[in-house]
């Protein structure tokens, strides 16, 4: 294992200078992209946003300040700290504080014990089982799957949405177990009920929406993902063709399900594979909400099935929606940019039909303030105003969105 880390690191290392990114004061250690944090320790420090911290190995830093650290493990999940606290971490899996000593594992002061890494990831598991009010949540494993045609081989269920993984076919490689758990993780945290601001009762209805359940707007065609590597040109055939999908046996059998877009492991839809980690975390966010927006959200809260008339083919009356005048709001205001979209005609059919799920993932991302942390440079304009990436920037400029 120690030899892999060595290899690890020195086919990452491409930063060159003696100032780290992710904490600039931390003392260069004299070997390339090593340097020790007077609080976090000895790191290496990758291109990327990921670190290899010496005790508590590769985490992922999206937030490069001492006052405001998230960390991300692939075991221990994400765990929160500051340069006062630490070796304080605050476990997001758990909603709680440990401290860390790496010859003992993690303090847990209401018990006074000490737990190795192991039993926390294991306390995890148990506060899964406990974690969710009603049986609508459901946190399923990766399963085999035969009846979701050739391109698709495996399939997992998590709070109402099923995810769908790419086989080994076409020439290409199949998507990665682990990729499809953080997809996986990445829907449970958007469908958290673990909060006191959390509507439990439409969030429950939202679930049952996207599993199609009896009584619902799409009842018997459940809503899913699909999870493929690279992008659809990777393929041979290339799946996203009308030709294309004909050599993969059984996607007809896919029809019954209401499915948008991709999420690419290690994507080069664009040309290039994508290496950086808020990248990838934009693109997942961007089309599972995609997904929850179109498939779930509409009926979940009383009257929202008529306010977010976002299908213009099969919706009658959209042009009257409450989606419909805040999109035109931002618009006018010139917060949401058409340029790149269709003929650029709010009132055309099938490109309000585009346009509304990426003015909804565009909404939520200024409300949840994601577009700052996870876009490249923090903008998206022209497309998406920077003056509308927070929350009081969408209710002074997109007030109608703001409401929504």
């Amino acid at each position: 294992m120690k030899f892999f880390y060595i290899a690890l690191l020195l086919l990452t290392s491409s930063l060159k200078a003696n100032t780290s990114s992710i904490l600039p004061a931390s003392t260069y250690l004299g070997t390339s992209s090593w340097y020790e944090s007077s609080w976090l320790g000895v790191y290496f420090e990758s291109s990327t946003s990921w670190i290899y911290q010496i005790n508590l190995g590769w985490v992922f830093t999206p937030l490069s300040n001492a006052d405001n650290f998230w960390m991300y493990h692939s075991d221990l999940r994400w765990l929160w700290t500051t340069s006062s606290i630490y070796p304080w971490v605050y476990v997001n899996e758990i909603k709680d504080w440990r401290y860390y000593l790496p010859q003992l594992g993690f303090y847990r002061a209401d018990s006074k014990t000490w737990s190795y890494h192991s039993e926390l990831v294991n306390e995890f598991n148990q506060n899964d089982s406990v974690a969710y009010p009603s049986e609508y949540y459901s946190s399923g494993s990766i399963m085999s799957n035969d009846s979701i045609s050739a391109w698709f081989d495996r399939s997992l269920e998590i709070n109402g949405l099923q995810l769908f993984i790419a086989a080994a076919v076409g020439g290409q490689t199949a998507v990665p177990d682990r990729w499809a758990h953080k997809v996986a993780q990445t829907v449970k945290l958007l469908t958290d009920p673990n909060d006191s601001e959390i509507d439990i009762s439409s969030q429950e209805r939202m679930i049952q929406i996207l599993k199609g359940a009896p009584g619902t707007w799409h009842e018997g065609s459940p809503a899913a993902q699909r999870l493929a590597y690279g992008g659809g040109s990777d393929y041979s055939p290339n799946p996203l063709t009308d030709n294309g999908i004909e050599s993969y046996n059984g996607y007809q059998n896919l029809d019954k399900y209401l499915m948008n877009d991709m999420v690419w492991y290690r994507n080069s839809s664009d040309g290039q594979i994508n290496n950086v980690g808020d990248y990838d975390i934009a693109e997942v966010l961007e089309h599972l909400m995609h997904t929850i927006h179109l498939y779930g959200v509409p009926g979940a809260v009383n009257g929202s099935r008529n306010a977010l008339k976002w299908d213009s083919e099969t919706q009658s009356g959209w042009q009257t929606s409450e989606l419909y005048y805040a999109m035109k709001q931002a618009v006018d205001n010139r917060v949401f940019s058409l340029r790149d979209y269709m003929d650029g005609n709010i009132d055309s059919p099938e490109t309000y039909r585009l346009i509304s799920k990426e003015y909804l993932y565009l909404l939520n991302f200024g409300m949840w303030e994601y577009g700052q942390e996870f876009w490249e440079n923090g903008t998206l304009a022209p497309e998406w105003n920077d003056n509308a990436r927070t929350p009081s920037g969408v209710q002074q400029n997109n007030p109608l969105g703001y409401a929504l």
